[in-house]
């Protein structure tokens, strides 16, 4: 390619920079234009097939208001809107038609005597698509829209092409209304457009090739001779240019030398720092080992802590629980001795009936005694009160042995609510004992900390004096800076001078030839020069 570039002369180049963006900007506009047109043109297309059934369907509603008005029957509405549809012819060729199918389906109306009047419920396109189908399915869900399928071409029945179809359903009748455009039509069309527009592009880009060629010839490679042959006097500047280069050259070693020294100076401060850094780093290290120990102590702590919270919260519940056991055991003993008193009562009223019963029975002894004979009734009847004294006495001692179980009961209550407290306050007290426990553990662990933080701080004092070595390590690295940055300054002034200098001797006493030489291969080509 490279070869190939340089057989071609100036004007060839300029002439193929010019024209092939202006062909990839054609080609571009071309092919954009192609699918805009297309994309405009299939619009339209669409537009154009749903105007035509609109103005169908129009036609439907104006027939059956007159069949709810009652001018016609529908059977009559629907023969003349049969006739309507079937006369209707649209298109560049007028050879476009408006089909008609119910949602059985059904062809009603169709220019094909094939499909006239039968079930098209199994049709299918040569894409195996059931189409009228899918007709029904689309209309029943959104009553219109657009369906694609692939029809028999209208210049070759045997050839089957792409076809896009509108389709509306009219509800009264249960009637499908369709038409369609052949994409091939479009396909055909937008082929023509480009072709023309191809042609124009051509036509215009052989007028700027001439307009150019014109041009470049008049006003590039003439001009571009008549310097190449001007170059050749420059070759006596060179000459003049040698001993200025020399003596700068001469300045630009001596500040070389200069600039080792300050760099060696540079280099021990640097070597300085990066020790500093160093032992900064490990006292960082050691810094965050320290940090790491003292949050696990903390943690170690937190927990402590919590288990002791958790005794001090045992206990609370120890003491609540043995509040409320000795509580229903003074109900128990309140119960026991209210009932023990009232056996009491009853015993004391028992006591005194017997007594007064034992009196009377006495009573009544004497007075039977007394009556001799009469009184022998009377005799028994101071005898069954004698008997029954004696019952109330064994009622008595059997009171006497239930007031002493009550009170063993009550004993044992006592007992019980005696043992019960101890165990309690036991309880309590080792809670208490693990409470303190815990908190010893949480000082000896606060105690730790304490340690750690002051271990931390020791060696954060040690990384702060680093850091002060290392701002006078820093300090003297500027100054050394300041000294490399004059002395580089001198250098680039040097260097500067002395390579416009060496750029403009070198090139000019070594290659003006070939520069000539180029200039001519450039402007006439390789074959030429």
């Amino acid at each position: 390619m490279k070869t190939f570039t340089k057989k071609l002369s100036l004007n060839t180049k300029i002439l193929l920079m010019a024209l092939i963006p202006f062909f990839i900007f054609t080609s571009i506009f071309i092919a954009y234009s192609y699918v805009s047109t297309k994309e405009a043109l299939l619009k339209e297309k669409r537009h154009q097939i749903q105007d035509v059934t609109t103005t169908a369907m129009k036609f439907l509603v104006a027939m059956n208001e007159k069949v709810e008005k009652g001018e016609y029957t529908t059977e009559e509405a629907k023969s003349i809107s049969k006739h309507y549809i079937e006369t209707i012819r649209y298109g560049r060729d007028h050879d476009d038609y408006i089909w008609v199918n119910d949602l059985h389906p059904n062809m009603i109306i169709h220019p094909s005597e094939s499909l006239q009047g039968k079930s098209v419920a199994d049709f299918k396109d040569k894409a195996g698509k059931p189409l009228f189908n899918d007709i029904v399915t689309l209309v029943k869900k959104q009553d219109k829209g657009f369906i694609n399928y692939i029809w028999n071409s209208k210049n070759d029945k045997n050839k089957f092409v792409e076809k896009y179809s509108y389709v509306e359903l009219f509800k009264p009748w249960g009637w499908v209304l369709g038409t369609g455009i052949y994409v091939e039509d479009v396909n055909n069309y937008i082929l023509s457009v480009f072709l023309k527009q191809a042609s124009f592009g051509i036509i215009g880009l052989l007028i700027i090739a001439a307009i150019f060629t014109f041009v470049l010839k008049t006003g590039v490679s003439t001009p571009l001779l008549l310097m190449a042959n001007k170059l050749k006097e420059t070759s006596q500047f060179v000459a003049r240019g040698s001993t200025t280069t020399l003596n700068t050259s001469t300045q630009l070693s001596a500040a070389t030398n200069e600039q080792a020294a300050s760099l060696q100076e540079t280099v021990a401060s640097v070597d300085e720092i990066s020790s500093m850094i160093r032992r900064n780093t490990e006292f960082a290290e050691e810094s965050k080992k320290s940090g790491e120990l003292s949050e696990r102590e903390v943690q170690n702590g937190k927990q402590t802590i919590d288990e002791m919270l958790m005794a001090i919260e045992n206990i609370s519940e120890n003491n609540t629980d043995a509040m409320k056991k000795m509580e229903h055991s003074n109900n128990q003993i309140q119960e026991i001795l209210n009932i023990i008193k009232e056996i009491e009562s009853k015993t004391q009223v028992i006591n005194d009936i017997v007594f007064q019963t034992k009196l009377l029975s006495f009573n009544a002894s004497v007075e039977a005694a007394r009556s001799g004979e009469s009184g022998k009734g009377f005799a028994v009847v101071a005898e069954e009160i004698g008997s029954l004294a004696s019952m109330s006495g064994s009622a008595s001692d059997e009171i006497k042995v239930l007031i002493d179980e009550s009170i063993k009961n009550v004993e044992n209550i006592v007992s019980q609510t005696t043992t019960m407290v101890k165990d309690v306050i036991d309880n309590s007290g080792r809670t208490v004992e693990a409470g303190r426990t815990k908190a010893s553990q949480c000082k000896e662990v606060l105690d730790k900390i304490v340690f750690n933080v002051q271990n931390v701080n020791g060696k954060i004092t040690e990384i702060a004096h680093a850091c002060s070595e290392q701002t006078q390590g820093v300090n003297e690295i500027t100054n050394a800076i300041r000294l490399i940055d004059e002395t580089t300054l001198q250098n680039n002034n040097s260097a500067q001078e002395a390579s416009k200098e060496a750029s403009n001797l070198k090139n000019q006493a070594n290659n003006l030839d070939n520069v000539v030489k180029s200039v001519i291969e450039l402007v006439s080509g390789n074959k030429a020069a």
